[in-house]
């Protein structure tokens, strides 16, 4: 029993000793002399903060099990910070430096960290190549494609760390999600317990759910005047034989861009069956209206006026808009996403000949 008992205690001590490590110690030195307090935040979260000295210096100290993507910075959001570091936070011992190029910082002292410097450098070696070549033909389609092959590769590359992730996450948007789902599942058991593969998980089965041939999935909002609207009443209205339901905000951009296409579609076909329900991801209810109003968008509009927490677009897997859906009214499925421009009015010229 005794022999026993030394061999469990033997297996026990050696466990400890060769199990994985937890503990992290994060510091570095800042060179800005006005900031006395710097956090350490993930996903909304601040979970420690720390005193900067008379010599800039600071350090954060704690256990983590699985990494996770995390910012210091010299404010509770990191969104207005004057100081704003990315860290993958893992163990081991990890120190902020210069990053050397606009004043900003970087971490090492991890492979997974030093992995999304190149990341950063990359996104630099970009920017400034654009810039030198700026007004070229085709310069602008030419970074954008080094940018995806550059992402692609290191999600592929990188499956057993954080760093896969983060190359996809930047890169999804601009895949289909079959190849999405394909490289989510090509993670490494451990990754796809981290928080980041849950959420492009999560995000991606939706997508999956909305791809051309899926069913639509059905809502209710309130319109301009107050009213609910369901889209299963717009879908059944007389005459509607197909659906365009449109993503968008008063303050996007890319999205006014895209009103004048859908007018003229709108105007088109609309006596033909063609409707449009348009979802707003406006928080200001009188800048919806006005851009309603001012861009004569007479077609049906709803919204919770939730801005990014609009619970349709949550439903629909959207993180950036413009973003659209064409719904075959007749069966309630998707035939199309995502047209834009003229591919718009092609696609329904198509459809109702």
């Amino acid at each position: 029993m005794k022999k026993a008992s030394l061999v469990l205690l033997l297996f026990m001590v050696l466990c400890n000793c060769t199990g994985q490590k937890t503990a992290y110690l994060l510091h570095g030195s800042i060179q800005e002399k006005d900031i006395n307090k710097l956090y350490l935040i993930s996903s909304g979260q601040v979970i420690d903060s720390a005193d900067v000295s008379d010599k800039g210096e600071f350090s954060f100290k704690g256990e983590i099990i699985l990494p996770k993507l995390a910012n210091i910075a010299n404010t509770r959001n990191p969104r207005v910070a004057s100081l704003n570091c990315t860290v993958i936070l893992e163990p081991g011992d990890l120190t902020m430096v210069p990053l050397g190029f606009y004043d900003e910082y970087k971490v090492t002292g991890s492979r997974t960290n030093d992995l999304f410097n190149t990341f950063v450098e990359k996104s630099i070696e970009l920017t400034q190549y654009y810039e030198a070549h700026e007004g070229q033909e085709g310069v602008l389609e030419e970074v954008q494609q080094k940018w995806e092959t550059f992402l692609v590769d290191g999600a592929k590359k990188n499956s057993g760390n954080l760093f896969g992730l983060i190359c996809l996450r930047e890169v999804a948007d601009d895949l289909e999600p079959q190849e999405v789902r394909n490289i989510l599942d090509s993670f490494k058991a451990r990754m796809q317990e981290t928080d980041l593969w849950k959420a492009l998980n999560e995000r991606n089965v939706k997508l999956m759910g909305t791809a051309p041939g899926s069913p639509y999935t059905e809502f209710s909002q309130t319109d301009i005047h107050g009213n609910v609207i369901s889209s299963k009443d717009v879908l059944a209205a007389e005459g509607v034989k197909y659906v365009l339901i449109d993503f968008w905000a008063s303050w996007c951009g890319p999205c006014m861009r895209e009103v004048p296409y859908l007018k003229e579609t709108y105007s088109k076909y609309f006596k033909k069956g063609f409707q449009i329900l348009g979802v707003s991801l406006d928080r200001s209810k009188d800048a919806w209206l006005k851009a309603i109003t001012d861009n004569q968008m007479n077609w049906v509009h709803v919204s919770d006026l939730k801005y990014w927490d609009n619970e349709v677009s949550r439903e629909y897997g959207i993180t950036s808009i413009p973003a659209n859906f064409l719904v075959d009214a007749s069966t309630g499925r998707i035939i199309a996403t995502n047209l834009r421009g003229e591919d718009l009015e092609k696609k329904i010229s198509e459809l109702l000949k």
